[in-house]
């Protein structure tokens, strides 16, 4: 059995030239670099600046050693008072927030 394809009968030799006619993969690239023309890659300034604020927050102690001395000190001296609905509302504050997170 024989298949011809009577429409195209030159399909095999107009598929080879243009195969023939494209340029090989990387020459416009070896072209540019003759031409002196190169690609960079830049970073933008605002990671750099995002990175520098994440370095300066992480060296931030979690607990601020300060304030922690001074309410020891006032509860031994007995001047620290604290009002009950502030306490109260803290605590809520921080569960709903510990929830929506």
């Amino acid at each position: 059995m024989k298949i011809t394809n009577a429409n195209h009968p030159n399909a095999l030799e107009n598929i080879i030239k243009s195969l023939e006619n494209k340029p090989a993969k990387g020459t416009a690239a070896e072209e540019k670099n003759k031409q002196g023309i190169t690609d960079k890659v830049e970073l933008s300034t605002k990671r750099q600046e995002i990175q520098k604020l994440v370095d300066k927050v992480k060296a931030i102690p979690e607990v601020r050693m300060e304030k922690v001395e001074k309410i020891k000190e006032a509860i031994k001296s007995e001047t620290y008072n604290v009002k009950g609905e502030l306490v109260a509302k803290s605590i809520l504050k921080s569960n709903i927030l510990d929830e929506i997170l």
